[in-house]
């Protein structure tokens, strides 16, 4: 029996939740609280789509957003619930069909998530749909070109991707370029910045584990 990529996530993370820990979550992306903008969108609408276990709702949420929180998984959920408890909502939502009504954010935020969908753009044109005119959103995905996949291309050749889906997280995955997510996020002009998690940090600026997509709603 076939299953969608939101089957396949559900059944994996809601065994092997993500990030428990802000320490260790912050301690593998040191560069995500600057690039997440946590501290900029005091008394913002900010809505965070694939929340996990809630550390980046989290941080909005202490710098005074009124935050929002939406997750797939039934155990993230749960986590993030008792992690945020009454500073943010948490709701059990598919990026895919947001819950809420047109122009109801200022700031759209995604860590980890898009590529791990096989409909990103219906992600995106929610993402679109939700923001307020101006509205800004940021969203982080996987690099083709990151010193991770290109060391382990030379390895595993033309089965990389399917060792990929199936070793790392058993589920599905996009690699992306700054010119395939501009292309997904069209017509919205994009800044596009490679980042990497430890110890590859200094090698970030040529072979960046995530794309760090930010754009304004057109």
């Amino acid at each position: 029996m076939a299953h969608s990529a939101a089957d396949l996530a559900i059944q994996h993370w809601n065994t092997t939740p993500l990030y428990i820990s802000e320490q260790e979550r912050y301690g593998i992306f040191p560069w995500l609280y600057e690039a997440a903008e946590f501290r900029h969108h005091r008394g913002e609408r900010v809505l965070e789509i694939g929340c996990g276990t809630g550390c980046d709702l989290l941080q909005f949420a202490r710098h005074g957003a009124h935050a929002t929180g939406v997750d797939i998984t039934p155990k993230h959920l749960e986590l993030a619930r008792t992690r945020v408890g009454n500073l943010a909502i948490v709701l059990r939502a598919d990026g895919r069909n947001l819950p809420f009504p047109d122009a109801s954010f200022d700031y759209v935020y995604s860590h980890g998530v898009v590529h791990h969908s096989d409909e990103p753009r219906r992600i995106v044109q929610e993402i679109f749909r939700v923001l307020r005119p101006g509205g800004c959103f940021n969203v982080h995905v996987y690099a083709l070109f990151s010193y991770f996949v290109l060391w382990n291309i030379l390895r595993r050749g033309s089965n990389f991707k399917l060792w990929l889906e199936n070793s790392r997280d058993p589920v599905h995955i996009d690699l992306n370029t700054g010119r395939s997510l501009r292309k997904l996020f069209a017509p919205a002009k994009l800044t596009v910045v490679k980042h990497h998690c430890k110890p590859w940090e200094s090698l970030a600026p040529l072979f960046g584990w995530f794309l760090v997509a930010k754009g304004q709603k057109p």
